[in-house]
């Protein structure tokens, strides 16, 4: 009975021990499916955020592009056509000996070289916007509100509780996304009313921005358009992001955040 009982009690331990060791080798293998599942993925989340960039990229050079050829066009159709009439009356204006043809003509290129003055300012204003270059982001984004309100056709109601430095690229960059909401507003939405928000800290800047139009039936779509695509692509650019409201059926809600300057890692890089 004594073997007995001993030969049973070596089973029940080898029998525990095989036990352990087979839940040992569960766990091993468990972590190691987990954690194949987990590096898969990451793979597949790193290469969605790489394609992303990619699009973000795309989007920016595009409209880089866009504007570029914008320029251009304005330069050689306006800018360019004026000049070449301005030569053609000031070579009349050697040939004709009449006095009061001399003074028409000479008064018909002086208004062609103050139009063209104009239309370089203008472009020279796109490019580089005088009222944020001299009175900074705020001003810039008042007097936007304020000329289309003053065209009657919109209502833009622009309220500021920021106060801080910001970098000159990211004032820029600011400007810029407004200034395409706002395009996107009057151009598609069809909206009477557009309220914009600018608060935040010194480390900080947030921005709301908000319509009456016609809403978003569907974000995808929005957000692969070039317009939205770019407000991102500058928004990544200062460490920033885009979120949209609850409800978009009743015109755009967005509010965005991004960084007032570069951090001490970006300039290194």
């Amino acid at each position: 009975m004594g073997e007995t009982a001993d030969i049973t009690n070596i089973e029940l331990l080898l029998a525990g021990m095989l036990g352990m060791f087979l839940l040992a080798l569960g766990v091993v293998f468990f972590f190691l499916a987990y954690q194949r599942r987990i590096i898969k993925q990451q793979k597949e989340h790193q290469a969605k955020e790489a394609e992303y960039q990619q699009q973000l990229m795309r989007a920016n050079l595009l409209s880089q592009e866009k504007e570029r050829n914008r320029i251009g066009k304005d330069l050689h159709d306006g800018v360019g056509a004026m000049l070449s009439t301005s030569k053609l009356y000031f070579r009349h204006l050697e040939q004709d000996g009449n006095p009061e043809k001399f003074q028409e003509l000479k008064e018909k290129a002086m208004d062609l070289l103050e139009e063209t003055m104009t239309s370089v300012r203008r472009v020279s204003h796109d490019l580089k916007p005088v009222v944020l270059e001299r009175l900074g982001l705020v001003e810039a984004i008042a007097n936007m509100a304020d000329q289309l309100s003053e065209s009657g056709a919109i209502k833009v109601c622009f309220k500021n509780s920021w106060r801080g430095q910001m970098d000159k690229e990211y004032e820029l960059n600011w400007f810029r996304i407004v200034q395409e909401l706002l395009n996107n507003t009057i151009k598609h939405s069809g909206a009477t009313e557009v309220y914009m928000e600018l608060f935040g800290d010194q480390e900080q800047v947030q921005f709301s921005y908000h319509d009456n139009g016609v809403g978003l039936t569907n974000k995808s779509t929005a957000k692969a358009g070039l317009g939205m695509q770019n407000i991102v692509s500058r928004l990544s650019l200062m460490q920033g992001e885009l979120r949209y409201g609850e409800n978009q059926e009743n015109g755009i809600s967005l509010t965005m955040k991004a960084a007032t300057g570069p951090t001490n890692n970006d300039r290194e890089e």
